[in-house]
């Protein structure tokens, strides 16, 4: 069994602190936050147009010795602010090409959460009857 780290978590480093760190405890997979409500302090959608980055970041991941299991963007793609939904849907699409091209073969979302009505700003998100 493999066992990982949702390195979001651990934000408040650097990738290469992260992976020092868990070397430290043997561990070697790594779930990355590509944005949304992870954020991405250590795997940025911006590679997808660099391939330079997207190079050194693949190189940087093998030196360490470690795997990505997956990458993570959870977000609110049926936000009721459609600008909002926009945005988390835009981040998601990204994150799959980003998998793609890193060979990870699972990207984690969120469904969502929608409004109460057609004039909704908010999501409606009842927890408790």
């Amino acid at each position: 069994m493999r066992v990982g780290v949702f390195t979001p978590l651990l934000s408040q480093f650097p990738l290469e602190k992260v992976f020092e760190k868990l070397s430290k405890l043997n561990i070697s997979t790594v779930e990355l936050g590509t944005g949304n409500y992870p954020g991405d302090p250590h795997c940025k959608l911006s590679m997808l147009g660099d391939k330079s980055a997207l190079k050194d970041f693949k190189q940087k991941l093998a030196d360490n010795g470690f795997t990505i299991s997956a990458l993570s963007c959870h977000g609110n793609p049926l936000h009721p602010d459609q600008g909002t939904a926009k945005a988390y849907q835009e981040t998601s699409r990204k994150t799959v090409l980003l998998a793609e091209k890193l060979g990870v073969p699972v990207v984690i979302d969120f469904s969502g959460c929608p409004g109460d009505s057609d004039k909704a700003k908010y999501p409606n998100w009842v927890t408790c009857p």
